[in-house]
């Protein structure tokens, strides 16, 4: 017999008591079985736990009515009916169990799912987390994974403009013409024509704001791959001994 399947919910919510009581009741552990199964996060989470229950846990005075005082807004008089469900009179708050510690703790619904799960020690199977993920949660790892994704990207930009105008400067010195000289190096005219312009690019991806560097992605971001390539072959022409 597993370690899930060893440990008992000592008093569940059919037993009666407070929700305090049953609360404390709980394996800490948050590894009680889900003796109903299922690959819902959300329904196993709701099948469990009422919206009293968990209003209660988290502070909320519920009188012998069902009635309290609604967290969501000023409210003197109760205004929020809790019983399986929430629903508050005063400013129109509804939903389930999910929705209600959600709104409280300014949670996505999978991260208020999961609190519930640990806090009251439901047991959730690994398929059952990964199979419902709502379109918040969706979004909010979609931003994460493009805002890594662009960061990457800057660093290695910063890294390329950085040696390109070392580069500019070092040819400024190298190639600057002699007094009488009628042809100037090409690298020495470069040098002259863009490098205040990639010295204010540099300025842009290291202190601009999100929406300058986000903005100098989808415009530069063909001209940075190609200094890149050309800084490489530079530098092995100069690892071969040969002028750039």
């Amino acid at each position: 017999m597993g370690k899930f399947e060893q440990t008992k919910r000592t008093a569940p919510k059919s037993a009666g008591g407070t929700a305090a009581e049953r609360f404390l009741s709980i394996n800490d552990n948050c590894s009680i079985t889900n003796h109903r199964g299922g690959g819902n996060i959300f329904q196993t989470i709701k099948n469990k736990i009422t919206t009293r229950e968990a209003a209660e846990i988290y502070g909320l005075k519920v009188g012998r009515n069902g009635m309290a005082c609604c967290p969501f807004h000023p409210d003197r008089n109760p205004s929020l009916k809790v019983d399986e469900r929430f629903h508050c009179f005063g400013c129109g708050a509804d939903g389930d169990v999910i929705d209600y510690v959600a709104k409280l703790f300014h949670l996505t619904n999978m991260e208020a799912a999961r609190k519930l799960a640990c806090d009251f020690g439901v047991y959730i199977p690994k398929n059952a987390r990964r199979a419902i993920q709502t379109p918040a949660a969706l979004q909010k790892q979609t931003n994460r994974r493009v805002s890594e994704k662009f960061e990457r990207w800057r660093s290695w930009a910063i890294n390329v403009m950085a040696m390109y105008v070392n580069s500019m400067e070092e040819w400024r010195e190298r190639f600057a013409p002699a007094p009488g000289d009628t042809e100037w190096h090409s690298l020495f005219v470069e040098s002259l024509s863009k490098l205040d312009q990639y010295n204010y690019y540099l300025d842009v991806l290291c202190s601009g704001t999100e929406a300058e560097q986000r903005s100098f992605f989808f415009e530069m971001k063909e001209v940075i791959r190609n200094l890149d390539k050309r800084e490489q072959s530079w530098s092995r022409k100069s690892a071969d001994g040969r002028s750039a």
